[in-house]
C-alpha cells in the first residue's frame, strides 16, 4: 500500500526511515524511474514512492500519522535572511548561498 508519493529518491528514502524508525516496515518504489526524467512523462504514478511492506489498518493509520508530520514540518519552515548579505535563504540552508554567511550570525 503506497503511503507517500515522493517529489525525488532523496525525499522518498527520508520518509520510509522515518517510518521504519517508528517500526513500520515500509520500501522505496519507483526511484529508478527518476534517472531516466524528461525521457518519459512524469505524473505521481512514476515518481519515486514509499510503500508498507506488510499493510494493516493500524499500520496505515500510524504511517499516514508520520508522513503527515513530516509534511507539517516542511510547511512550516520559512527562509531566513543573511545578517551579512540580506540575501533570503530557504530554511533548509544553514549558509548563506551568496556570501556563504552561517545561518544566525
Amino acid at each position: 500500500m503506497k503511503v507517500f508519493t515522493a517529489s525525488n529518491p532523496t525525499e522518498a528514502h527520508i520518509v520510509c526511515g522515518l517510518l521504519t524508525s517508528n517500526d513500520i516496515q515500509a520500501e522505496v518504489r519507483g526511484e529508478q524511474l527518476f534517472a531516466i526524467q524528461g525521457e518519459v512523462p512524469f505524473d505521481d504514478s512514476t515518481s519515486p514512492s514509499v510503500w508498507l511492506v506488510e499493510p494493516s489498518s493500524a499500520m496505515e493509520e500510524k504511517a499516514t500519522s508520520i508522513v503527515q508530520d513530516y509534511l507539517d514540518s516542511i510547511n512550516q519552515e520559512s527562509s531566513w535572511f543573511c545578517q551579512s548579505c540580506e540575501e533570503e535563504n530557504e530554511a533548509q540552508f544553514g549558509l548563506c548561498w551568496n556570501c556563504g554567511q552561517a545561518a544566525g550570525t
